[in-house]
């Protein structure tokens, strides 16, 4: 079986024939619910397409030497990329690829599967051993080239007759249904590698543009400012009883004067995009990762006018938010206190008195960044006295589970940060000295199996409200006014005005400030 002679040419047909058929099953469903599955030639001469395309790419970067590498890599890559978007629908666009590379090992385990296990093995490791194993026949550069030159005429011959047969349903495809193209494996995911690498390129070799130096304090009371910043996670709005939600997961907020941004959108669909374009100034249509993570953020800004800056960490990491700031990772029990079958949300604020004593005299932003709701693994999100809704689902494989069970668990998340969040209300509560307030903002929504998604990170301008429509909770003690805020808590707000929020709770004057997007003024 193993001892074939193959040439590089025939190895990378076979194999793009291979990853064209496994690796886009769900290319192909969504094909068929559209107006062009009444077309059966189209649908063929596609499959032929998409193998053309993946053919010369393929062909393009292998020799001799590189072939059975890059072949292998490819493999293994499709396999888990086929896993995740058949099973729960997620697209590799360049912001998955960057949510994907800043997940560290512990969310990584969450993922996990027997059902992963089988995908990789069967769509990556048994064809990645045939390859390893096939003896390639090697030819004289000559012959190689017009073997090569002979092979790409085809492949282009055949693309041009293909396109120019069914051009009208191509040209309908591009125009009315172009999103379909995020689900082509492997040719999507690898441009959305290379646009990610390039990025990175651009981030690093771009000087950090400081912004807001003119930033000052300027208030005629005497009186100190706390407030506590929770970044939620993947936390919907729909899910909070504060907004309607039948079931009620916020049993203890509701006994609070709290208020309920109902209409927040969110600035991305995954953590690694939308944390850092959240406390960004350019906003969700100008942010990128390029100019964002090179310039000035509100917490500069605030440590810039004398604000004391403390950012503690449960979640993966700040994705360089903090990176000028006080920076305390929450996420073993190095620092973190109450942790079972990970560490909970709850011990960020062991110590906080302490701290905030200790800067009794000093206006103070603390920011806690929640493990939250993350996804699949639900479950293991809250304590067992948090499990109000049952049965659940406990377990990351969602195929296992049903809809109600999956829903539960989630809810319960929900159950938990709201404990989390009467915590950080009570220890404001004990800081008389300070003007106190908090504000929690989870930075994505969540796919609950909704249209067959689950999870996050869908492009954003396919995404599902339910990945967007975030929730988000602010408290002030008596000394703040908030009758302005009262009346915007319905209204559609959006993460673009945290940046100037966070300025005009400190009361902080620059350039930069813009009231009419300030959520509290």
């Amino acid at each position: 079986m193993f001892s074939h002679k193959l040439s590089v040419i025939s190895l990378v047909l076979i194999v793009a024939i291979f990853l064209t058929i496994t690796g886009n099953v769900v290319f192909f469903s969504k094909i068929l619910d559209t107006s062009l599955s009444e077309n059966l030639g189209y649908i063929a001469s596609l499959f032929i397409w998409l193998f053309v395309v993946l053919s010369t790419i393929l062909l393009l970067i292998s020799n001799q030497y590189s072939a059975k590498p890059i072949l292998i890599i490819i493999l293994f890559s499709s396999a888990m990329v086929s896993y995740f978007t058949n099973n729960y629908g997620t697209i590799f666009d360049e912001n998955m690829i960057a949510n994907t590379m800043g997940t560290n090992w512990m969310e990584s385990i969450d993922l996990l599967s027997f059902k992963l296990l089988l995908y990789v093995v069967i769509l990556g490791i048994i064809p990645s051993y045939w390859v390893y194993k096939v003896e390639i026949v090697h030819h004289r550069l000559p012959q190689e080239l017009c073997r090569r030159f002979k092979v790409f005429l085809s492949l282009i011959v055949v693309f041009v007759v293909i396109t120019l047969v069914f051009f009208k349903s191509y040209t309908l495809l591009f125009k009315e249904y172009a999103y379909l193209r995020l689900y082509i494996n492997p040719t999507y995911y690898l441009y959305a590698i290379g646009q990610t690498i390039n990025s990175q390129f651009k981030t690093q070799r771009m000087p950090f543009k400081v912004i807001g130096e003119d930033a000052r304090i300027d208030r005629d009371s005497q009186h100190k400012k706390l407030v506590i910043m929770i970044a939620g996670e993947t936390a919907r709005a729909d899910r909070f009883s504060l907004n309607g939600y039948q079931r009620l997961t916020n049993p203890l907020l509701t006994k609070e004067s709290v208020l309920s941004f109902s209409q927040m959108s969110s600035c991305g669909t995954n953590t690694a995009y939308s944390l850092p374009c959240m406390f960004s100034s350019l906003g969700r249509s100008d942010y990128s990762h390029t100019q964002g993570k090179n310039m000035s953020n509100v917490l500069d800004i605030l440590n810039h006018a004398g604000v004391e800056v403390l950012w503690r960490d449960n979640n993966s990491s700040s994705k360089g938010v903090a990176n000028r700031v006080i920076y305390q990772d929450f996420k073993t029990s190095n620092n973190n206190h109450i942790c079972d079958v990970e560490c909970r949300d709850v011990g960020m604020l062991d110590g906080l008195q302490d701290y905030i004593s200790t800067h009794k005299n000093q206006d103070i932003l603390i920011v806690l960044h929640m493990m939250g709701s993350h996804g699949p693994a639900y479950y293991k999100r809250y304590p067992k006295a948090f499990e109000k809704f049952t049965p659940t689902c406990k377990t990351n494989q969602f195929s296992k589970c049903t809809n109600e069970m999956i829903n539960n668990a989630y809810d319960n998340t929900i159950v938990y940060t709201d404990y989390f969040l009467s915590q950080v209300i009570a220890l404001l509560k004990k800081n008389q000295t300070h003007q106190s307030a908090m504000l929690y903002m989870s930075d994505h929504g969540e796919s609950l199996g909704e249209k067959g998604l689950y999870l996050h990170g869908m492009p954003y301008f396919i995404a599902p409200k339910e990945q967007t429509h975030v929730a988000s909770i602010a408290w002030f003690d008596k000394q703040f006014s908030t009758e302005v805020t009262k009346g915007k808590k319905d209204l559609a707000l959006s993460h673009d005005g945290l940046f100037h929020t966070l300025l005009g709770l400190f009361d902080v004057r620059t350039k930069v400030y813009e009231q009419k997007l300030d959520f509290i003024r």
